[in-house]
């Protein structure tokens, strides 16, 4: 286990800067719609003269677009707590042979010929010594994007997650070959926001976020709008659908975005919940 040298008081600082640092773009990309247009025309006319010549002309269009069938997906590799671009990093998309690219010197990535309107899991890797790999689910939409937001969480912010935990109980050790799962809510405001995780996991694996923005071992509430987070760590890789996450929350409907979510040795999955207010 490596020694952290982030002093824990900087954890709140960490999570603050993770929230603005968005990995993966959610807005606008969420909740894809096909756009189809039809146009029918048609034009008939007949004409009659005096002579012997009639003219009977039917001038039929027929048009159903359905938009492209394949897009192009651009955006930036950024570290979760600095925000700033990570060069080099590998990016793929799980179980999608062919989609593969390496982001630039600026942290920019870009992959084209994606299929609209699908939902895909980005796997970003390649950087062991100084950023755990990173599994961003994304709903790609039905046009180009070039915003989309992926990002890496670094040893030195799992080592300072660790070192706090550690604070609640000294016997915490991290599984370097276990996932980590980080639940992540898009609205700040939506505190008292309630985690079920399914089946459930060991003591002293996952941790809630009190209303003094402090970590609590085995606590399943999210009460911080400064760190509106939910982590379990420890947790057994395991494909799509092994796992199955519910938030609840007292005045407001929560709906996990991606619920059927993989989980792979030393990656760091998020799922993000989305709870508007009440109309």
């Amino acid at each position: 286990m490596r020694q952290s040298l982030i002093p824990i008081a900087s954890l709140a600082l960490l999570f603050s800067l993770s929230a603005c640092a968005d990995d993966v773009s959610t807005e606008g990309t969420d909740d894809v719609g096909d756009t189809t247009e039809s146009d029918s025309g048609t034009d008939s006319g007949t004409e009659s003269g005096s002579g012997t010549m009639d003219e009977t002309t039917t001038d039929t269009t027929d048009s159903n677009d359905t938009g492209p069938t394949e897009i192009n997906v651009s955006g930036e590799v950024t570290d979760f707590f600095t925000n700033e671009g990570i060069p080099a990093a590998n990016v793929s998309v799980m179980d999608m042979p062919g989609f593969e690219t390496v982001s630039d010197a600026d942290g920019l990535y870009s992959i084209a010929g994606m299929p609209p309107s699908t939902e895909v899991f980005f796997l970003i890797d390649g950087n062991a010594d100084t950023y755990w790999g990173g599994v961003r689910p994304a709903s790609l939409p039905a046009m180009d994007i070039d915003d989309l937001q992926l990002g890496q969480v670094s040893n030195t912010l799992i080592d300072a997650q660790l070192m706090i935990v550690q604070q609640q109980d000294p016997n915490i050790a991290a599984d370097e070959m276990a996932s980590i799962i980080i639940v992540r809510l898009l609205q700040p405001t939506a505190t008292g926001a309630v985690v079920d995780f399914q089946p459930p996991l060991p003591p002293n694996t996952f941790y809630g976020v009190d209303a003094d923005n402090k970590p609590v071992l085995n606590g399943t509430g999210i009460d911080s709008g400064l760190l509106p987070f939910w982590v379990a760590f420890n947790v057994p890789p395991s494909d799509a659908g092994a796992y199955a996450i519910e938030v609840t929350h007292p005045e407001r409907e929560c709906t996990v975005l991606h619920p059927s979510f993989p989980t792979l040795p030393r990656y760091v999955t998020l799922v993000d919940v989305d709870c508007p207010p009440p109309p």
